[in-house]
């Protein structure tokens, strides 16, 4: 059993990073250091909140430096030295500030010399106290044993996980309290963006609300307020966006015989409700709606296949990615690295031969979700570029493209409705946001919680789908969820044994009759059908 929740600051709280913030100078910045352990050499400063700005490199001379500047409200640097391994994360912001490190702990290094770093620090104190209270480090030690140490009673676990959400909500509590008391400090609203992923507009209103206006005119600010003004013109409630839909009940079909396939990777559905399923090794399984495959090709991608889809008339499109060697700067140092650079296409028909092969654009690097829509137009989802291109099956001409998505975990799948809106599963964003072919978004709902009309976890959801009648289907991970959303609200569907452990994919697909078919590499496929 997987830990259903787990608070951000879990995990800030674990690993606590050194922070600097808001001295305000309008002169910019002087920061001293002083690093042990180095009498010359050169310390790298990387913005990493720009992705236009450069690195700077400021010289060493008797174990110290000066490094001088300015930054339009704190922003978060790596600093490294030059030729040594390690690095320090930080927040560079105006004023006048002062480090202290070693040269081979740099990791350590202390900043002094702001106010916003006294409100960090006392924040995390606060978090430390309570992680105590609880003797968390005991506790996760014991929840995760380690290599060849004997794994915790079922019962234990559970005792465990109890204590744990409760110290997260403790730290939660804490967290907010702290925002409200001190509604001035830059740090609060660094609080604030964290806080407000996953939530809906209304919530975010809230806690911007909470913060003094003067700090609502840095640049974060404004730009967490424009998110949260385009929020408000998508986000939909269920009575009014799913308004003719009905909750559909399911249940698990104990006689399909779908657990002898294993190694699935993704789905889809021919016309004759064959489900299609491509294993990891290339393979494409045609399997009727009692189970049983009624035939079986592989395929010659030369690329990883990861994604398969079907158009109108059958013929079956399987795409992966492909990975070259490129060069590639990374934290001020030039390596040459294996990534994906692009994604290959295989059309074929229903017996396996190869009809063409489309050239996709370089906007899609991986291919993590893939559709055709009635129209001739293929979908691909990528979720290293953070987009949903569109392209025309035929020609590989690319028509548009979704951007700037939420992803995580590797994730990033869709479904098209009434082939005319893109729903996209935008785990990162615990919600589910609809589209037009043209990448104008047209609407959003879901948000982080543990309600059966929220998303829980650390990302959700990873798939969703529509049924014949409008209502919307979507699929959680650790735990796994399968729900049906209608103008009545979420319905979850009954005896769905956990599919996967941890952060991974669940594909799905819906037949024309709208049993819905879910992969699980170890546990095979299993089929959920309306209940009569």
């Amino acid at each position: 059993m997987a830990i259903k929740h787990f608070s951000f600051f879990t995990i800030i709280g674990v690993i606590i990073v050194s922070l600097t913030a808001c001295n305000k100078n309008d002169k910019g910045f002087t920061l001293t250091g002083t690093l042990q352990g180095l009498d010359e050499g050169k310390v790298i400063f990387i913005p990493i909140e720009s992705a236009e700005s450069k690195p700077d490199t400021v010289l060493v001379q008797k174990g110290q430096f000066v490094y001088k500047g300015s930054v339009t409200e704190p922003s978060m640097y790596y600093m490294m030295v030059e030729g040594k391994p390690g690095t320090c994360l930080f927040y560079m912001e105006n004023g006048k500030i002062t480090v202290s490190a070693n040269v081979d702990s740099l990791q350590n290094a202390s900043f002094t010399g702001s106010i916003t770093q006294e409100d960090y620090n006392r924040h995390q104190q606060m978090i430390k106290d309570i992680y105590a209270k609880y003797n968390m480090d005991s506790l996760y030690k014991e929840l995760y044993p380690g290599k060849g140490k004997e794994a915790v009673s079922e019962q234990r676990r559970t005792e465990i996980e109890s204590i744990i959400e409760q110290a997260n909500k403790e730290v939660d509590a804490s967290t907010l309290n702290f925002i409200k008391d001190n509604p001035k400090s830059y740090y609060s609203l660094i609080l604030v963006s964290r806080m407000v992923k996953g939530m809906s507009a209304d919530k975010i209103d809230g806690y911007l609300k909470m913060l003094d206006p003067k700090i609502a005119e840095t640049p974060r600010a404004k730009k967490l307020t424009e998110e949260l003004n385009e929020a408000k013109k998508t986000d939909v409630d269920f009575a009014t966006f799913i308004k003719d839909a009905h909750n559909v009940k399911y249940t698990v079909d104990a006689t399909y015989a779908g657990k002898q396939h294993l190694d699935v990777a993704y789905l889809s559905t021919l016309s004759d409700n064959t489900i299609c399923a491509l294993k990891n090794d290339g393979t494409v399984l045609q399997i009727n709606p009692k189970g049983a495959v009624v035939k079986e090709f592989k395929t010659d991608l030369k690329a990883s296949p990861t994604a398969i889809t079907v158009d109108k008339n059958d013929n079956i499109y399987v795409l992966g990615g492909i990975k070259g060697k490129v060069q590639k700067k990374l934290r001020g140092r030039i390596v040459e690295v294996e990534m994906p650079i692009g994604v290959e296409c295989g059309v074929y028909d229903k017996n396996g031969n190869r009809l063409r092969s489309l050239q996709l654009d370089s906007c899609v690097v991986s291919a993590t979700g893939a559709r055709v829509s009635g129209d001739n137009k293929l979908l691909v989802a990528d979720t290293r570029n953070r987009v949903v291109a569109i392209f025309d099956a035929q020609t590989g001409e690319r028509k548009a493209i979704i951007e700037k998505l939420r992803t995580c975990c590797g994730i990033l799948d869709f479904s098209i409705r009434n082939d005319n809106e893109v729903l996209v599963a935008d785990l990162g964003a615990f919600r589910v946001n609809g589209f037009d072919f043209t990448g104008k978004k047209l609407f959003s709902f879901g948000q982080r919680g543990e309600s059966i009309n929220d998303f829980h976890g650390c990302c959700n959801p990873v798939s969703v789908a529509y049924l014949s009648n409008g209502a919307i289907v979507t699929v959680e991970k650790d735990p796994t969820r399968i729900k049906v959303y209608s103008h009545e609200g979420a319905c979850a569907v009954e005896g769905i044994d956990e599919l996967v452990k941890g952060c991974a994919y669940i594909p799905m697909t819906v037949d024309k009759n709208d049993n819905l078919y879910l992969a699980s590499r170890t546990g095979g496929i299993i089929k959920c059908s309306p209940a009569i």
